[in-house]
């Protein structure tokens, strides 16, 4: 993102690992050896030799300083969100390094391809980033399929609970904004959207949270089609 390479932040440390490093190492000996210190990063700046080199001499002194685990996406930091997400390379660095903590990311939508990813490349865990706006759930489906059971989609009344915790959270957000109602009904317009493909008319209710602009609009949607 243009906002990220222009003050230096995020994936532009993949073209500069050693001042990454510097500040890896300043976190790591900032924080209390109790406290984990983790890093995630893509899996290379770009498809170049010289990127991927960089990529592997940052990945290793990540753990070389003592940071618990690296979340590794399976995109480039030039694809931005354009273009799959790559597990091949993700694959390879287990493969690699069978010793160590590696968590992957990238394309997880729903949570059987929670369990595909590690399926497939071996990875210690995987972080759910976007694939868990809109749906919260996927995290209890992964835990009722570790222990052995079938994932079960949310409730018309747990769907309600859930958008309104998420709408009173947003709205503390915004507390001091000149109108934080008004904002609030505004902002979450887009986690409703979200919300609605798991509802039965999923269309419908969709179409609905696209015109929301006012707080009584909001509760309107909430009324008609979460009872």
């Amino acid at each position: 993102m243009k906002k990220i390479s222009k003050k230096s932040r995020g994936g532009h440390w993949l073209k500069e690992p050693a001042g990454a490093i510097h500040i890896l190492k300043a976190v790591r000996d900032a924080v209390p050896d109790a406290i984990p210190v983790t890093v995630k990063m893509r899996r290379a700046f770009d498809d170049t030799p010289e990127m991927q080199r960089n990529f592997e001499y940052l990945f290793d002194a990540c753990y070389d300083i003592g940071c618990a685990w690296v979340t590794v996406h399976g995109r480039t930091v030039e694809q931005k969100y354009l273009g799959p997400s790559r597990w091949e390379p993700l694959k390879r660095l287990v493969d690699k390094n069978p010793d160590r903590l590696i968590f992957g990311s990238g394309d997880i939508w729903d949570v059987n391809q929670i369990f595909r990813m590690i399926g497939y490349t071996g990875l210690t865990g995987v972080s759910v980033a976007r694939g868990c706006i809109g749906n919260p759930w996927i995290f209890r489906q992964a835990r009722t399929i570790l222990a052995g059971n079938d994932p079960q989609s949310p409730t018309i009344a747990e769907q309600r609970e859930v958008l309104e915790q998420h709408f009173d959270l947003a709205l503390a957000v915004n507390a001091n904004t000149r109108d934080p109602e008004l904002m609030t009904a505004k902002n979450m317009r887009k986690f409703g959207i979200k919300f609605a493909a798991h509802h039965p008319k999923a269309d419908e209710v969709k179409k609905q949270f696209i015109y929301v602009k006012t707080l009584e609009e909001w509760r309107e949607v909430l009324e008609r089609w979460y009872v």
